[in-house]
């Protein structure tokens, strides 16, 4: 195990010299001892020679500089997401299928919780609208065509 003499960070004065009179940043220290930036940061603290910044600002949707426009594409269910934290079936992230929203956008309201949209060609990240129906779960007594009580457009029953 090193001596405390062998991890010159963890002297004040070295730390302080480093800092101040040598002009060298936090990680810059911590590259030259070949620790990470937080053992500096936190010694560095603890000798009140500098503060840790605490973290400052909503970092979620636009504001997070990974933001690539609210839309992406999930690997495991191939289908693409859509930010929309205030839509009623968004996930605990904000985020909603695409599909659910262009045919919302189409009926003019939300989707039910019996209605799902299929996608014909079977391309789970082809969103366009001929590509896209909705299918009503439930027993209809053999029928085929069912009316949006909302629009009142028709549509087919597979």
């Amino acid at each position: 195990m090193e001596d405390k003499e062998d991890k010159p960070y963890q002297n004040k004065d070295w730390l302080y010299k480093m800092y101040f009179v040598e002009s060298f940043t936090i990680s810059e220290i911590a590259q030259d001892c070949e620790v990470s930036i937080t053992t500096i940061s936190r010694w560095a603290e603890k000798f009140d020679i500098r503060e840790i910044r605490p973290y400052k600002g909503d970092k979620k949707g636009p504001n997070n500089p990974f933001w690539k426009g609210g839309k992406y594409k999930d690997n495991q269910t191939g289908y693409v997401y859509i930010y929309s934290p205030e839509h009623p079936s968004a996930n605990k992230k904000g985020y909603v299928p695409e599909h659910r929203i262009v045919i919302e956008e189409l009926i003019g309201r939300y989707l039910r919780s019996n209605e799902a949209v299929y996608h014909k060609n079977k391309v789970k990240d082809d969103n366009d609208i001929d590509n896209l129906e909705i299918i009503v779960m439930g027993d209809f007594e053999d029928c085929s065509v069912v009316e949006c009580p909302y629009c009142k457009k028709e549509f087919e029953i597979n």
